[in-house]
């Protein structure tokens, strides 16, 4: 299934010498310095023939040039992104090439960041865009063409006009467009054709009028060229040369063929129903056993069939001719069409070819041969392949019946619902299908299918799980196949994620690394990316914040060269990353990649846990900087993106981040309570105390709120109760990030003493970890007891010192309400070198920060000083006294405009 056909990434090698169109290869020459050309012509004008000349004349050049001859399962992105990477990388192994599963907006970055890593131009070149034509391809090659770096040349080749954003190009000299006026021959190229015939001299007269008539139509040339060489006289074909062109181009075809001796006419009316051609194919198509001589004898007669490599080892026939040929038989004999087709299909199925299988089953007008290849092939394992646009053309010419035959293929349905959103309708053919045929006498493979598509189902749904389901499914989980690694794979991932999201921490590693190791022997490097991310965020949940930071940190190497720093992976991991640097107090390196990954994420699908990692940390770093405003709009963003969604989880952990932003600062009472209660806060509260709650992560997020609140309205007795659940809790499951909070409350409702050993306790599990987010996000709770040990000076432990040291400077710095026109230290710095010319990544370099949080800072500076453009934020800076006039001597002059 992941094999990928080599010569679909190289140009088609034409037999016999090939008219030389020099005045058209200088044209493509010169188009190299713009961005895209577009080669728009029927068929038959030399589109390809075209292009491969100029290929091998660019040989020599150092340019680095990526071929793709498109079909139309190459619809699929994740088929055409495999085919793009394998095109640029020109694989000595099929099996380097990407993995099947890579999404297509992580394969859009890896191509991108591919291509950048080029010093020398690089040319794409789509031939036969035509055949992939729609939303989905357009919008992804359009992005393509937005995002890739400036070394990238595009060139689509394609019978029908592409719409990917040219107009923009042509409105910037960027676009070079050749049409079939300018690909036909002009008369010296025709006559030169034509004089290859080796026919008798034909008449000055005749070659004028066939020159004339067939308008430099280069496909007609060399059907009549072929037609002359095999006897026809040219008289008859003139008579012909006053229809349509694709009357002309019937009646040469028919002239080759009918030139023909009736066995070798069968022969390419059958094998003309293959678009690749091999010896093999041949004997399966037309049972006999001397394929690789047939074609052989086919190419020595020159019925326009090719190699599509050097080593001869496939063949095709031009794409016209092969057309004429299968609508002459489909009309002719549809019988024998369907039977030929049956044969294609049966035979690339016993290869491994599903796709190639498939097509070829539908043109069978077959239901039971497609229904039964779907089924072999895996059914809904095809779709998590990349083979969901292919499964869904086949299930759309099955019945009902046909399908309900099939578990796999029912799944397949279901499947495809979920991944349309159709969460309704998924849900219940999941169980109609469930109650039928998941008895525990059904087969065990079956069983564990039905409970990975279930799984997807309700990961979707985001439906909780309780401890029973988890352990029951640890026990089917040892019934399944030691060597299916994809049910595998995806069983034990889900069984790890439940198992943290329930707070079954250390139960929650053992299936993760089975997930891991399953992967790897798939060879899926974006799934197994996932894993590392799940461990992160169970050490960050055990409080071993370094642990986490470390796993973070060489996943994110990994994403970057793999996959582009700016793709959807990237994003999800910048969430993650932010929440970590969030925890050491780092808020204008959280701020930073939020800043980016926020926007990205919202036009992208995640999953929960993501969105509350960003959303959440966004809320909380815009509120450290005393604007909480700010982070309750970044929670009705949250919000917004879990309505439709049905992210009840999500919408409720806003919430109570909302609530616990309110109590942290203070906020007037009557807006707490009137946030508690809309939140049922009580009832959310109140499941603590269960064993399986509905979800875990709002569980000890209400408790934790409830305790702060009755903390800050001074019901001591109340916020026990809370504070002890929570800590039963987080010391049975050793949550230490949530002890740390607990201990921070107890601290702030026990005796002098008792509060005292608290929060001693929790200066010894944080220090160590870096972890002071805690200790500042309660000031109101903690700012007594950092003062008094500070005060106290008797700190032996210098680690300790060292600690609470940093908790107090930052208490001391905490930044006030920002004002109109007022910049801090950092942000005065920036401006000043932003005034001297420097780049964003040369200011980064000079002060030693991040460009991303140079980009966020002068982002500040702009909003503050009323601007939008970094020229005025020089100007009105020195007209403010904001920076000395003596310091401006770049930008301020210059007229860059660019943004921050």
């Amino acid at each position: 299934m992941h094999e990928l056909i080599r010569t679909k990434v190289a140009p088609p090698i034409w037999l016999g010498s090939q008219i030389r169109r020099d005045l058209l290869l200088e044209r493509l020459d010169e188009a190299l310095a713009r961005r895209m050309t577009v080669i728009h012509a029927p068929a038959g004008y030399g589109k390809t023939s075209l292009l491969s000349q100029w290929r091998r004349r660019c040989e020599d050049a150092e340019i680095l040039i990526g071929w793709l001859t498109l079909e139309r399962e190459d619809a699929d992105l994740q088929r055409l992104s495999r085919y793009l990477l394998l095109a640029l990388d020109d694989a000595e192994a099929l099996e380097d090439a990407p993995a099947a599963d890579l999404p297509p907006r992580a394969a859009l970055s890896a191509i991108i960041n591919r291509i950048a890593r080029e010093d020398r131009p690089v040319v794409l070149i789509f031939d036969d865009f035509h055949r992939v034509e729609g939303g989905e391809v357009n919008a992804f090659v359009q992005s393509l063409i937005r995002l890739a770096p400036s070394n990238c040349h595009f060139v689509i080749a394609s019978r029908d006009y592409p719409w990917l954003g040219q107009s923009v190009l042509a409105a910037e000299e960027q676009l070079t467009e050749l049409t079939s006026e300018d690909l036909r021959f002009n008369r010296s190229e025709a006559e030169a054709l034509l004089d290859r015939a080796q026919s008798a001299a034909l008449p000055e007269d005749a070659r004028k009028a066939l020159v004339d008539r067939s308008e430099g139509w280069p496909l007609a040339l060399q059907l009549t060229s072929l037609s002359l060489k095999r006897g026809i006289d040219h008289t008859r074909l003139m008579e012909r040369f006053s229809g349509s062109s694709s009357d002309l181009a019937r009646y040469l075809s028919e002239q080759v063929l009918t030139s023909l001796p009736v066995e070798v006419q069968d022969l390419v009316m059958a094998t003309a129903l293959l678009d690749r051609l091999t010896g093999d194919a041949v004997n399966a198509l037309c049972e006999r056993g001397d394929g690789w001589l047939v074609l052989e004898r086919l190419e020595q007669q020159g019925m326009f069939l090719t190699p599509t490599g050097e080593g001869r080892d496939a063949y095709r026939y031009h794409q016209l001719f092969a057309e004429y040929l299968r609508d002459r038989l489909k009309r002719q004999d549809l019988a024998r069409f369907r039977q030929l087709n049956a044969n294609a299909a049966r035979h690339f199925a016993a290869s491994g070819a599903i796709s190639a299988a498939i097509d070829h089953a539908l043109n069978a007008d077959d239901g039971d041969l497609v229904a039964a290849i779907l089924e072999s092939g895996g059914g809904w394992r095809l779709i998590p392949q990349g083979y969901l646009a292919m499964v869904e053309a086949a299930l759309g010419r099955l019945s009902p019946a046909q399908v309900n035959a099939s578990p796999r293929l029912m799944l397949a349905a279901i499947y495809i619902q979920i991944k349309h959103g159709h969460l309704g309708p998924a849900r219940a053919a999941y169980d109609r299908l469930a109650a039928e045929t998941g008895a525990a006498d059904a087969p065990a493979e079956l069983r564990a299918e039905l409970r990975v598509v279930g799984d997807t189902l309700s990961d979707y749904e985001n439906l909780p799980v309780t401890f029973d389901d988890l352990l029951e499914r640890e026990a089917l989980l040892r019934a399944l196949p030691a060597d299916d690694h994809l049910v595998l794979a995806n069983f034990t991932e889900t069984l790890a994620a439940k198992y943290l999201e329930g707070g079954w921490l250390e139960r929650a590693l053992e299936p993760l690394r089975d997930a891991r190791g399953h992967y790897q022997a798939l060879g899926s490097l974006y799934s197994e990316v996932f894993t590392h991310f799940l461990e992160a965020r169970i050490r960050h949940a055990q409080g071993r914040i370094n642990d986490a930071v470390t796993i973070i940190s060489g996943i994110r190497e990994v994403i970057d060269i793999n996959f582009g720093p700016r793709s959807d992976l990237a994003a999800n991991c910048a969430a993650f990353d932010a929440a970590l640097l969030y925890e050491r107090n780092r808020i204008d390196e959280a701020q930073a990649l939020l800043d980016w990954a926020l926007p990205h994420m919202d036009q992208s699908d995640a999953w929960v846990d993501v969105y509350a990692a960003a959303y959440l940390t966004a809320a909380r770093c815009a509120a450290a900087r005393q604007s909480l405003s700010d982070g309750l709009a970044i929670l009705d963003r949250a919000q917004a993106i879990a309505a439709p969604r049905g992210f009840r989880q999500l919408s409720q952990l806003a919430g109570l981040c909302r609530l616990e932003l309110l109590i942290a600062h203070s906020a007037p009472i009557a807006e707490t309570a009137a946030c508690a209660e809309a939140l049922s806060l009580d009832a959310l509260a109140g499941e603590m105390v269960l064993e399986n709650p509905l979800y875990r992560p709002v569980a000890t997020a209400a408790a934790t709120c409830r305790a702060a609140l009755r903390l800050a309205a001074e019901d001591v007795a109340g916020a026990e109760e809370d504070i002890a659940a929570l800590q039963r809790w987080a010391i049975r499951h050793g949550a230490g990030r949530l002890l740390v909070d607990v201990l921070i409350l107890r601290a702030q409702a026990g005796e002098e003493q008792e509060g005292k050993s608290a929060f001693d306790e929790a200066v010894g599990m944080s220090m160590f970890q870096s972890l002071e987010r805690p200790f500042l996000d309660w000031e109101r709770f903690m700012r007594p007891f950092v003062e008094s040990a500070v005060a106290d000076g008797s700190e032996t432990n210098r680690y300790r010192a060292q600690f609470l040291g940093a908790l107090n400077r930052a208490l001391t710095s905490r930044a006030v309400p920002e004002e109109e026109g007022v910049l801090n230290g950092p942000e005065t710095e920036i401006l000043v070198h932003l005034s001297r010319g420097y780049s964003n990544k040369e200011i980064a370099r000079l002060i030693g920060m991040s460009p991303d949080t140079v980009k966020y800072r002068l982002k500040s500076v702009f909003r503050k000083i009323g601007v939008d453009k970094r020229r005025d934020a020089v100007r009105v800076a020195i007209e403010q006294g904001l920076i000395p006039a003596s310091e401006a001597a770049g930008i301020a002059d210059s007229g860059v405009e660019t943004a921050p």
